[in-house]
């Protein structure tokens, strides 16, 4: 992107006023709906007092005023109940919108650490850089980009997230990234309607849960069909209940014998047989329901779509083109035909309804006829929204960030495989607290040796490299305002944990984290990028100079490329053939009047001093700063 194009990007600060402004005007559109809403709950409840009265009176006294009182308020009565209906809908729906932008808005101001998404459920246990990059979990990667709300939308971003992207389809992506980023509407509209579907209601407190699990409906429109298609079976389905109900108005009014009770018998042992096929269907739509009527509204958003970029472009066309009707048309013919099985709730009507007209029958038989019109479809639909929800999810960084960047992306083939940046920052630090450093290009086979004190900055320039090269293979932005790597393997050794249950030290848990990012320099085809903070700070200064030397050797006569950072001013020291394949640059603290302060601003060459002891006297413990003889 040219400098010129960014200029024109909001700033941040316009950001955070559009989001502030829009969620003022939907919060107080709700407010208006809400207050009409308990104007009509009042109408409501004197429309059914006055039918009531109206009815009460026609039936005591025979008053045809009484009478015409209690139908005109019945009829008043059935439409306030539907105006309300209507009320509640746009009022719940102008709610979102609200949530939607106040979210927006504590992603733009950095206070996003309580959105309810952190993908913690998502967290692989054995990645190779996830936990040392913070992707998943509170405060991560994912709780700060993600605006998915369905399963689908929420598994995709972490696929994503975790794994990189071939090439042509992150070039793909990004064009569809950079589109998706103007429609803010559009963008809102998906996660609204998102929120929809897990959305629970307390009170006045509404939450955002995992909602309901489709997988169950899912597998069972896989099932083979138990009524549907079976001829004597509809046949009967039919004519056992037309004779049932001949044969008892004949029995009352008529006065013939109970000949309905042969018929109605034999239609119950007719759902005696078809119980397995009846139970199943009900099952699968009972637990899921209130699910699949939210999937239809976000399939009917992506219909009306007139997507410019083909990745986008291709996913609405699978949309229309799939079967004879639109999919939002099917899904709200799925939500009519699961309405006739709410009869099943009613106890007390249920039963009789069931055995007369052998209503399960009739249902079942209606669901399956749809699950063979719409079973093969249902989950590629449904993984068409998760994938508008992903990459909805990396556009809305794009937009939000004025800073960030297409990434350009190099693979095998071009001339000359290059990391550098220009701008970069870390996306997990708020806008007022970042520091953004340039990387000068970095070929494979060299790295940055990074020196610096305790607390200057040298583990959040790993991260921040580390998450910008996740978010460019996810076919996202980067926070720098130029960013460009090749397509690589990541290995990083940033954090390290020991664990007391399986034995593991802190030292070895390194040792083991540094022996997966040399091995994949064995195992990949393509370059690795290493990200490697304090190598192995657990041991002696002898071996650990030995170790980290030969390790950074190592990798680097396998054309891998990185940076390695380190507090060791000894290390500085390298081989004169390693010194050819490395460049030093360091972080610096300094101090006035006995209180040191960070720039956070990476420079050439190694640093001078560290600051142990200055941090030591920080929190009390009086360590002299020049080394004296102890007697």
């Amino acid at each position: 992107m040219s400098t010129a194009e960014t200029s024109t990007r909001p700033t941040a600060t316009e950001t955070a006023k559009t989001f502030r402004e829009r969620h003022k005007e939907f919060s107080r559109n709700a407010d208006l709906l809400a207050v009409k809403s308990r104007r009509i709950e009042n109408l409501r409840g004197a429309t059914f007092a006055a039918m009531v009265v109206g009815i009460g009176s026609y039936l005591a006294q025979d008053s045809s005023v009484g009478g015409l009182v209690g139908i005109v308020s019945g009829f008043a009565f059935a439409f306030l109940v539907q105006h309300h209906g209507r009320l509640l809908d746009r009022e719940a729906h102008q709610r979102r919108f609200s949530i939607v932008n106040e979210h927006a808005l504590k992603r733009v101001q950095g206070s996003w650490h309580d959105l309810p998404r952190t993908g913690v459920n998502f967290a692989p246990a054995d990645h190779p850089y996830a936990g040392d990059l913070d992707l998943f979990g509170v405060a991560s990667l994912y709780q700060r980009l993600s605006v998915a709300h369905t399963r689908y939308g929420q598994r995709t971003l972490a696929a994503w997230l975790a794994d990189r992207a071939p090439a042509p389809e992150i070039r793909s992506r990004q064009e569809a990234m950079v589109e998706l980023a103007t429609q803010i509407s559009f963008r809102q509209s998906l996660e609204a309607e998102g929120m929809a579907l897990v959305e629970k209601k307390r009170g006045s407190t509404t939450t955002i849960t995992d909602g309901p699990n489709p997988a169950r409906l899912l597998a069972w429109v896989k099932t083979p069909s138990g009524v549907a298609g079976k001829f004597f079976l509809t046949l009967l389905s039919f004519l056992l209940p037309l004779t049932t109900i001949a044969g008892i108005y004949a029995h009352s009014a008529l006065g013939m014998p109970p000949y309905w009770i042969a018929p109605l018998l034999l239609g119950l042992l007719l759902l005696a047989a078809v119980k397995k096929p009846t139970t199943e269907a009900f099952a699968a739509v009972s637990t899921t329901e209130g699910a699949f009527l939210r999937y239809g509204a976000l399939l009917e958003i992506l219909e009306g779509y007139e997507a410019q970029a083909p990745w986008l472009k291709e996913r609405c066309q699978r949309l229309r083109s799939e079967g004879k009707v639109r999919p939002s048309v099917v899904m709200r013919r799925f939500r009519t035909l699961v309405s006739w099985y709410d009869l099943r709730h009613n106890g007390m009507v249920y039963p009789f309804v069931n055995a007369i007209l052998l209503w399960d029958l009739h249902c079942t038989r209606a669901l399956e006829n749809w699950k063979t019109e719409a079973g093969a479809s249902l989950s590629g639909w449904f993984e068409i929204i998760g994938d508008f929800e992903a990459l909805s999810s990396l556009a809305g960084l794009y937009a939000d960030e004025p800073h960030s960047s297409v990434p350009v992306i190099e693979f095998e083939g071009s001339e000359e495989l290059i990391l550098s940046a220009r701008g970069l920052g870390h996306p997990l630090l708020p806008t007022q607290a970042r520091v953004a450093n340039d990387i000068s290009p970095l070929k494979t086979g060299q790295a940055l040796l990074v020196t610096g004190s305790n607390m200057s900055g040298k583990s959040t320039f790993l991260r921040a490299l580390g998450v910008n090269a996740v978010l460019a293979f996810a076919g996202g932005p980067a926070l720098a305002t130029e960013f460009r790597l090749p397509l690589c393997q990541l290995g990083t050794s940033i954090r390290v944990s020991d664990s007391l249950s399986s034995g593991v030290s802190h030292f070895y848990a390194e040792v083991q984290k540094l022996a997966r990012v040399v091995q994949l320099t064995e195992a990949s085809e393509m370059p690795v990028l290493f990200l490697l903070d304090e190598v192995l700070h657990g041991t002696n200064s002898r071996e650990r100079q030995i170790g980290a030397r030969w390790v950074l050797a190592e990798l680097l006569r396998k054309s891998a490329f990185g940076i390695i950072t380190t507090h060791d001013m000894e290390l500085c020291r390298l081989p004169d053939e390693l010194m050819g394949q490395v460049r030093q640059h360091h972080f610096r603290e300094s101090v006035q009047d006995g209180e040191m302060s960070f720039d956070y601003t990476l420079r050439e060459g190694p640093v001078r001093s560290g600051n142990a002891l200055r941090l030591m006297h920080r929190v009390g413990l009086k360590v002299p700063l020049e080394e004296t003889l102890l007697n």
